[in-house]
């Protein structure tokens, strides 16, 4: 196992295991365990939700070389779901759904505070945009992302930006956006910071943010081939964007109430 540099990144990012626990959705009590070397062989997905928490891309062993426990947990892990896009399209009006690699993620209704933070972004990125002249485009959930190009997995992205046109059509995008933003509500923080994670790394999305409201943070990702800068922002903080140069989001100075 690479405990050790399990061990050197999660120093660099300065994350306690509580911290990472949370980003990761595994327990504490497995994460202290893990990292006091207690558990020698951990299990494949937990590992894996780790390793992504992390920004790290162990995943993608060289043919042949994944450990033994990887090879054994990776058959039952990456079994795929049985629905398609076209029971995505058959679900009810008023049910609210993703599909990934065949399995319905149903998704309840956003908070008051989830429509305040995506407003604001929106009206920034947006402004910012049009000062620019730029030709991408951005688009707020419901919206409907076909992310990997097949028909098992459609999501719907609190907030995308999309700059190559030929990939949007009347239902939506196929493809990968460039830039994705998931703003944590109840019940879907695994999903956001694991699932969701590694689908818009593997599909090519350029930028990845997570807007926690609860645990007051933003956590970002650059996506660069199998390399990725991960950086930790407060509610308060300005952030910058990276697919642009020029353009840092102000948190601090968003209206957002009690």
């Amino acid at each position: 196992m690479e405990l050790e540099k399990l061990k050197q990144k999660k120093k660099e990012l300065r994350l306690t295991n509580q911290e990472l626990a949370e980003l990761s959705g595994v327990p504490l009590g497995t994460i202290n365990k893990i990292f006091s070397g207690a558990t020698k062989s951990p299990q494949y997905d937990t590992l894996l939700a780790i390793e992504t928490a992390l920004g790290m891309n162990f995943y993608k062993y060289p043919e042949g070389n994944a450990p033994d426990f990887v090879k054994e947990a990776a058959t039952i892990y990456h079994v795929q779901g049985a629905h398609t896009v076209q029971d995505y399209y058959s679900l009810p009006d008023n049910v609210r759904a993703e599909l990934i690699d065949g399995t319905f993620y149903y998704m309840g209704a956003p908070s008051t505070m989830h429509q305040v933070l995506l407003g604001e972004l929106f009206f920034e990125i947006k402004t910012y945009i049009r000062k620019q002249k730029g030709n991408c485009q951005v688009f707020l959930s419901p919206f409907d992302v076909c992310l990997d190009r097949d028909n098992k997995t459609m999501v719907q992205p609190d907030l995308l930006i999309n700059c190559n046109p030929d990939q949007v059509n009347e239902r939506g995008l196929i493809g990968a956006p460039d830039f994705v933003v998931e703003i944590v509500s109840l019940g879907s923080g695994k999903k956001d910071y694991s699932i969701k994670m590694r689908k818009y790394w593997n599909a090519g999305v350029r930028e990845y943010w997570i807007i926690d409201p609860v645990k007051k943070r933003i956590v970002t990702y650059l996506f660069d081939g199998d390399d990725v800068d991960m950086a930790i922002y407060g509610m308060e903080d300005q952030v910058p964007v990276g697919i642009y140069k020029d353009l840092v989001i102000d948190f601090g100075a968003f209206e957002l109430g009690e």
